[in-house]
């Protein structure tokens, strides 16, 4: 065997030469990844003796960070929104009153998972002075967490670890002293995702965890977290953001990056995200490609398929007044204009809600009506467009059938009420003692009699009036006109003899309407006259009675002798 350097060379594998090999040959790009040397662009050698240039597939760092997570928020003054929950966390962490476990519930994008790692944050602050609650950001701590590199902040994705053995290991785990900081935070996101058997697995820990361990729990349903996890949890729900907040916040991130945004734009995106921040942030960083210059709200509604206004507001005038065929034109165009259809659903659901809420307010109830249809049948079709096949079809089926069922509505309704029978007025009858007296007839309250319409009104306010018990007294009366004379008639005898008890609180009212002569007469409503009996069929005798004839002839018997059942021996 040969001694030297050479005998350790022939020694080597064939193998482990070529992996050298390839190491040395690059050396340079690996070097200049790693940040040795000064950096040289893509291809260029180092100098000119010997070097190599860097191959063509030799990937290259990538330094962009989206905008929603490069202005996430870094501190309690920062949070946007969920000013109670801010205030409440702000407080438990200066007084040193944090609670062993968190559960944050809200919509997507409202800021759990922020506020849970500045939760994190605060409590593992390695300069936080006594009697504060915010983090100081320029610590190894606080350094670590927003690198996403500490030790003492744990992120679990129930979505994916969502069995009891990762529970189990969990629990194993909880056991083990923070790294740096003073508590180890573990942040369990959609935690409504767990499995039943896990949350029973869970429950121990969560209620008697060790002394340095914190748990928060992120969810987007509260519902489905049992009722033993939330009574072992301080609960705090985020709401989402309104729109103001949104813009306020997607101004400040576009200052901070150098872009020109319009404020229709803005108000745009905003209205689109529906309360998500996440979502709106998202939409920005978007457009900031797309954009050359500043960015206008056209460029904005051509990237969300967003129609325009004034087009959403021609298509539902055309579908209320029941011009279907228009309608069906308007939504094509906006469909090949780029316009997507769910937006534009949503944009017919929005401007419909708008009117509706008019038009109940003015009561109109016809267009309350009409409205009131429409929007239900959006509402349908804003869940049907995301999962039917031909989306398009649907939404244009759906135009034509409103626009149909519109146009007809008001028929009907005229139909309807031609076909209401008029109202049959009947007078009192008149007792027949003495000779009889022909009185004047009795007009119904609202007839020409006593001011048309304002009688009706009249009866009506003065039952307002009424303090609530001797309103029900009064409220089944049939009101009746006769001259000066109010008629009452009363159905039940219950209502009329309270009615009579309480007509003192009545008659004042009565003559302030009708004048100082006017009178109350109370009456009971007769009953109708009896009907005529019918005839009454003789009883037939036991042994005709069709039973028993029936059982004659399936058992071939013959009656014998009918006896009665309390007959004695």
């Amino acid at each position: 065997m040969k001694a030297g350097t050479c005998a350790a060379r022939v020694s080597e594998p064939r193998q482990v030469r070529k992996e050298a090999a390839v190491r040395r040959q690059l050396g340079g790009a690996a070097a200049t990844l790693a940040g040795a040397g000064n950096p040289v662009p893509l291809g260029v050698p180092r100098s000119t003796k010997g070097a190599r240039p860097r191959p063509a597939w030799c990937p290259v760092a990538m330094t962009y960070q989206t905008l929603y997570r490069k202005y996430r928020s870094q501190s309690f003054g920062d949070l946007v929104g969920q000013e109670a929950t801010s205030r409440a966390l702000q407080g438990a962490i200066a007084t040193d009153r944090v609670a062993h476990a968190y559960l944050f519930s809200g919509t997507r994008g409202t800021g759990k998972t922020t506020t849970a790692r500045l939760l994190a944050k605060a409590i593992n602050c390695m300069r936080r002075g006594p009697g504060t609650a915010e983090p100081c950001n320029e610590c190894e701590s606080c350094l670590q967490v927003q690198n996403g590199s500490a030790l003492d902040l744990i992120e679990i994705d129930a979505a994916s670890n969502r069995g009891i053995d990762e529970i189990r290991d969990l629990r194993e785990r909880v056991n083990l002293a923070p790294a740096l900081g003073r508590k180890k935070v573990y942040i369990i996101d959609e935690a409504h995702m767990l499995t039943t058997e896990a949350f029973n697995a869970l429950l121990k820990t969560l209620e008697e965890p060790p002394e340095h361990v914190v748990f928060v729990l992120c969810t987007t349903d509260a519902n489905k977290i049992p009722l033993t996890v939330l009574g072992r949890c301080q609960q705090f729900v985020f709401r989402r953001f309104s729109d103001e907040q949104i813009v306020g916040r997607l101004a400040k991130v576009a200052s901070g990056e150098g872009i020109v945004v319009e404020p229709s734009a803005l108000a745009l995106i905003a209205n689109v995200a529906q309360g998500s921040m996440r979502d709106a942030i998202g939409l920005l960083d978007q457009l900031v490609p797309l954009a050359d210059g500043p960015i206008s709200l056209a460029a904005a509604r051509e990237l969300l398929g967003i129609a325009d206004p004034a087009q959403l507001d021609g298509l539902l005038e055309m579908i209320l007044t029941g011009r279907a065929a228009e309608a069906l034109d308007s939504l094509g165009r906006i469909y090949e204009g780029g316009g997507e259809l769910r937006q534009v659903v949503r944009g017919l659901m929005e401007r419909c809600r708008d009117q509706l809420v008019s038009a109940i307010e003015a009561r109109d109830e016809r267009a309350r009506d009409t409205l009131s249809a429409v929007l239900d049948s959006l509402l349908h079709l804003d869940g049907e467009v995301r999962r039917h096949a031909e989306p398009r079809f649907l939404v244009e089926a759906t135009v034509v059938r409103l626009a149909v069922e519109t146009q007809a509505l008001p028929q009907r309704s005229e139909q309807t009420a031609s076909r209401q029978p008029a109202p049959i007025v009947t007078s009192a009858p008149v007792p027949q003692s003495g000779p009889v007296a022909h009185s004047p007839p009795v007009t119904p309250v609202g007839s020409e009699i006593g001011g048309g319409p304002s009688a009706e009104d009249g009866w009506r306010r003065i039952l307002e009036s009424l303090n609530p018990q001797t309103r029900a007294y009064f409220r089944a009366a049939r009101a009746q006109l006769d001259g000066d004379r109010l008629v009452l008639t009363f159905p039940y005898s219950f209502h009329h003899k309270r009615a009579v008890e309480t007509a003192s609180q009545v008659e004042p009212l009565v003559r302030s309407w009708l004048g100082a002569s006017a009178r109350l007469d109370l009456q009971m409503q007769e009953s109708a006259p009896p009907a005529s009996q019918p005839t009454v069929a003789p009883a037939l005798a036991p042994e005709e009675d069709p039973v028993i004839k029936a059982a004659e002839r399936k058992l071939e018997a013959r009656v014998v002798r009918v006896r009665p059942l309390k007959e004695t021996p």
